[in-house]
């Protein structure tokens, strides 16, 4: 294993399973079977955080649709995918990160850290599931999630980097505005830790007048964006090099002792 081909995007910012906008994506990917792809934050339907009160019957269609769309997965024709679903367990209601491959799929960490202001209430709800950032295996990749905000607290890439993960994974439901801040998150992410990161966001105004970003991104080890999604290409992919990530976690910074 040494050079794999992975890709993001921005999707329909109110995508659901089976629609034209779905079928698109699908298409776009299948062309370039690419060993890894990464959807947004929640991918299908709406985004249910801008309620400012959480509602049942909302929280209950959204799992639904999620449960249908990670049934299509496979439809998308890379050899593993990775985003974020709406789980209730145990009676706490979770963003819950998964891997897909087409021996199915597992759920690997939950959000931890949630905002709560304008389109986005997300602590009115979820709550944080077990807390950990531990490295899980995507075929011959090891990754690591900072779900949206979490990537912002740079301790945890750093940690993933001395777990020796190849990808960090940044699935996003962010604004437009606060691109520039994401970026330096991201090019942080990647500088600390030694690791490529992957972002997708959902992209363009949905329904309710909600403004999404757009701007998938890949960044690899030295923090140098590679590839970039737009509306006109909403899915971009990038061959990656997993030597570079063993290089690089042996350099500065990632080699210096805490």
């Amino acid at each position: 294993m040494s050079k794999l081909k992975v890709g993001v995007c921005e999707c329909s910012p109110e995508m659901m399973p089976g629609s034209r906008e779905w079928r698109e994506l699908c298409r776009a990917v299948e062309r370039e079977s690419p060993d890894f792809f990464l959807l947004n934050e929640m991918p299908f339907g709406p985004w249910i955080s801008s309620g400012t009160t959480f509602v049942e019957t909302i929280w209950a269609e959204c799992c639904a649709l999620h449960e249908q769309g990670c049934r299509d997965l496979g439809e998308l024709g890379a050899k593993a995918v990775a985003g974020t679903r709406p789980r209730e367990i145990a009676g706490t209601r979770l963003n819950e990160a998964f891997l897909w491959t087409s021996g199915g799929i597992e759920g690997v960490h939950t959000k931890q850290y949630f905002p709560d202001e304008e389109g986005y209430y997300e602590a009115r709800w979820f709550a944080g599931g077990e807390r950990h950032f531990r490295v899980a295996p995507a075929g011959a990749l090891r990754c690591g999630f900072l779900i949206c905000t979490e990537v912002m607290f740079n301790e945890h890439a750093r940690r993933y980097g001395r777990g020796a993960a190849h990808l960090i994974l940044v699935p996003r439901a962010a604004g437009r505005s606060s691109l520039a801040r994401w970026m330096v998150a991201m090019r942080m992410a990647a500088i600390v830790s030694g690791s490529y990161v992957l972002s997708s966001n959902r992209g363009g105004a949905d329904s309710r007048g909600q403004l999404f970003g757009g701007a998938g991104w890949i960044v690899n080890p030295d923090g140098d964006v590679v590839a970039r999604t737009s509306a006109a290409t909403p899915a971009v992919f990038h061959e990656i090099d997993t030597e570079f990530v063993t290089s690089a976690q042996k350099d500065y910074p990632c080699y210096v002792k805490e």
